[in-house]
């Protein structure tokens, strides 16, 4: 099944070339970078700036059915996303010395899934996302089968300004104030089945925490919507080695370098990469 996009416009989301994956190749230390949902490698890539200025090689995974391929989202499953993640790793190993993983949101979930079934060095969790904060988790299984379709912009504010950079991320060539564009975008469809596989990752993240042997560090934006920190200091609490829980100024958007508390992010970061490579050199050495 497809996501339902209106001619003309959803149909050039995610087009733009920030969206592609990317790679850069530096010293033999690599991260992994791995975005969230709707996201793209775009998201991530003022993360991997800082990796890449402390001399790692990054790679920015695009997850199957994402970016350009959003409208075959409906077809993925949990099994596709995690497999691309899995695969990413293993390839990684073969060619550098020091692998770390680092995911936004749900992209988060899926890095924890992969640490606890294979060897990696260290992971960075953006916004944790496990589980909504809300009744709907509790009766998603009945919405799925009474509603199969969704459109999640139906009631959408143009008029929030918050709203409306969300949407200049995926859709950065129409004008959000042109009433055929609103119409359009307040249309889009997508299958309820599909945030039943988020839901589906996020559960399946929980549960391997407990298995993840790796120095983990956390980052939580304090005023998050989506990822409450109460939520997320739960799951912090599962982790056998966590190298920190760190609130910051912000809201789910943390990975940007765009909130007040990028400065915080971007220091701990470079301290954490500095660690991680030294803690393996000393035990190899």
């Amino acid at each position: 099944m497809s996501a339902n996009f209106a001619p003309n416009t959803m149909l050039n989301a995610y087009h733009a070339p920030d969206h592609a994956p990317f790679e850069w190749r530096n010293g033999p230390h690599a991260a992994l970078l791995i975005h969230g949902f709707p996201g793209t490698p775009a998201e991530m890539r003022s993360v991997g700036e800082v990796f890449a200025s402390e001399g790692w090689s990054v790679r920015g995974l695009l997850l199957p059915g994402f970016g350009a391929e959003f409208t075959e989202i409906g077809r993925k499953r949990y099994a596709d996303w995690q497999t691309a993640v899995d695969a990413a790793v293993k390839e990684l190993s073969r060619k550098h010395s020091v692998v770390l993983l680092a995911g936004n949101s749900f992209g988060g979930a899926l890095a924890l899934a992969t640490a606890a079934a294979q060897p990696v060095d260290g992971v960075i969790l953006f916004a944790p996302f496990w589980r909504l904060d809300s009744w709907l988790d509790r009766v998603y299984p009945l919405a799925e089968r009474v509603l199969p379709r969704i459109r999640p912009f139906a009631r959408a504010n143009f008029s929030d300004p918050g709203f409306r950079t969300e949407l200049t991320h995926f859709l950065s060539e129409v004008d959000l104030d042109d009433p055929a564009v609103r119409r359009q975008i307040r249309g889009l469809e997508l299958p309820t089945r599909v945030f039943g596989q988020v839901r589906r990752v996020g559960q399946i993240g929980y549960v391997a925490a407990g298995q993840v042997s790796a120095p983990t560090l956390i980052f939580q934006g304090r005023n998050d919507p989506l990822v409450r920190p109460h939520v997320t200091q739960r799951l912090a609490q599962r982790l056998p080695n966590l190298a920190g829980y760190i609130e910051v100024e912000g809201e789910h958007d943390l990975v940007r370098g765009q909130t007040s508390g990028w400065p915080v992010i971007d220091k701990t970061l470079r301290t954490f990469a500095e660690q991680v490579a030294h803690k393996i050199g000393k035990t190899s050495a």
